[in-house]
């Protein structure tokens, strides 16, 4: 059974956060030798300290527990661990060729035994032969989303065939949460056109929640086309239709926050979102917020915190931090007493 009844109080929630692994202590994670090349994933490396020695012992697990200790450190009170699946052929078997990670949902629920900081959002690819399946492990493990990345891990959310999959997710109630409108930049996009949020109209006349990953936000340095107008138009349209504002104060994005921040349509369907580990930082701000301001928010150490600070001080209420309690659905199997 799923369970809908929203938190009372509240509870400030951090809806994009991100595990990952190469398979340390029987994790069953998997990392492709091309994506630990990346230069996106090796700047990441180097600012979190990974070591070749930490990727041999226990990187996966010491991964999961840096993240909570993030949040607990924080006034957050919890945070969605998001999981990752894999890209999938025609005929749904496993594509190692073109996969990139594999964070399995067994260790995304694992994890989030372990840390009562974390809530799970595990990945399944619905072109998956045994997609059905898998996502019925999750709606009994009490998944409180599912996690796509559809230009990476090539999936078509308007592909008639997994109609039953979004049947499924409609009747639980358990959100898709879909980085569409802007360009991947931490991943190999492996099927560019596959990130157009007019794509997701299938799912949402389904009756599927959706939380569009980054406000759909173009990416500066891409030839994005701007999506934004249409998911506002959308928003208008259907009830079940959010976004999150992760992965906008860096270099990919920043010039949006403050405009999203201060925007009367986007506000009221914003839930937080930080993209941990991907940096946030105030110094992109220094005209809006002036030198001593940007100055003070750069020395919280804590990303998860300055996250949180820079959001709030660029314009975003503190309802979007509580927001997520009333749409996330399995929280109270999920929610203890982490923090006052």
């Amino acid at each position: 059974m799923t369970d809908h009844l929203p938190l009372h109080p509240p509870r400030r929630i951090d809806v994009h956060t991100h595990l990952t692994g190469v398979g340390t202590e029987d994790s069953g994670c998997w990392s492709a030798p091309r994506l630990r090349r990346r230069f996106a994933m090796r700047v990441l490396r180097w600012m979190h300290g990974v070591t070749e020695e930490h990727l041999r012992t226990s990187f996966d697990a010491d991964w999961a527990e840096r993240l909570a200790d993030r949040v607990r450190a924080s006034e957050i009170h919890h945070a969605v661990a998001l999981g990752f699946d894999g890209v999938y052929d025609a005929h749904g078997r496993f594509d190692e060729a073109l996969s990139q990670m594999i964070v399995p949902p067994a260790w995304v629920f694992e994890v989030c035994r372990r840390h009562p900081e974390l809530l799970p959002g595990p990945s399944v690819n619905p072109h998956r032969a045994d997609a059905l399946e898998r996502l019925e492990e999750c709606v009994e493990g009490g998944a409180v989303l599912i996690k796509w990345l559809p230009a990476t891990q090539r999936i078509d959310p308007a592909d008639p065939a997994i109609d039953p999959f979004y049947a499924r997710l409609a009747e639980t109630g358990i959100p898709l949460l879909v980085h569409s409108g802007g360009s991947e930049n931490t991943f190999a996009q492996v099927d560019a056109p596959l990130k157009d949020l007019r794509l997701l109209e299938r799912p949402l006349r389904a009756g599927v929640t959706v939380i569009v990953a980054h406000t759909a936000a173009p990416v500066l340095y891409a030839r994005d086309e701007d999506q934004v107008p249409l998911l506002k138009a959308w928003l208008r349209e259907f009830p079940r239709l959010w976004v999150d504002n992760s992965g906008i104060s860096n270099l990919s994005r920043f010039p949006h926050l403050p405009r999203f921040a201060n925007d009367p349509e986007l506000v009221p369907r914003t839930l937080h979102g930080s993209d941990w580990p991907v940096p946030t930082n105030a110094f992109y701000y220094v005209q809006q917020l002036g030198r001593r301001r940007m100055l003070s928010l750069e020395r919280e150490k804590n990303p998860i915190q300055r996250d949180v600070a820079i959001k709030r001080a660029l314009g975003y209420p503190d309802e979007v931090l509580t927001r997520a309690s009333e749409v996330l659905p399995n929280l109270r199997r999920w929610v203890g007493s982490t923090k006052g």
